[in-house]
């Protein structure tokens, strides 16, 4: 399995999307076994160029894909990929689905925890409003999870 990876997570991404509840759910399973048991760069490089789609259902399960492979780098790692899909993810804020904006949104909510202010100059990209609920919510989250906020952590 490990020699085809690409293909097999390719095809999962498909079968998310069938209107067969039971086949979508099983291969939503697979597919997060996957992405937590194999190669992240490899993942990565299936994942990414699917984030340019026109398809609502995809965009939001390669988003959410992408948010379980960030989790997986390290901090170095993180910011080498940053330009592979941050673009896109910028493109997918703009989006005129409210799902597809919130998962944007938990993305870089992650993101951000992972690297602090570091990853800020990064988010020159997105609109005042974009930067704030950003900001707000990594803010939320990470005093959540470690008691402080991330503005205390850096």
């Amino acid at each position: 399995m490990e020699e085809s990876i690409e293909i097999i997570l390719e095809k999962l991404v498909q079968m998310t999307k069938d209107v067969v509840a039971k086949i979508s759910n099983e291969a939503n399973q697979c597919l997060n076994v996957v992405l937590a048991k194999y190669d992240p760069f490899r993942c990565l490089a299936v994942i990414v160029p699917l984030l340019v789609t026109d398809d609502e259902k995809t965009l939001v399960m390669c988003i959410n894909c992408l948010t379980k492979l960030v989790g997986r780098l390290s901090q170095e790692e993180l910011v080498a990929q940053l330009p592979s899909f941050l673009p896109a993810l910028f493109d997918a804020f703009s989006n005129q689905s409210p799902d597809i904006r919130k998962t944007v949104v938990f993305c870089l909510v992650d993101i951000y925890i992972m690297l602090g202010k570091a990853f800020v100059p990064y988010l020159e990209g997105l609109s005042s409003t974009q930067l704030r609920l950003v900001t707000i919510y990594a803010n939320r989250i990470s005093q959540a999870r470690s008691g402080a906020p991330i503005d205390a952590n850096q």
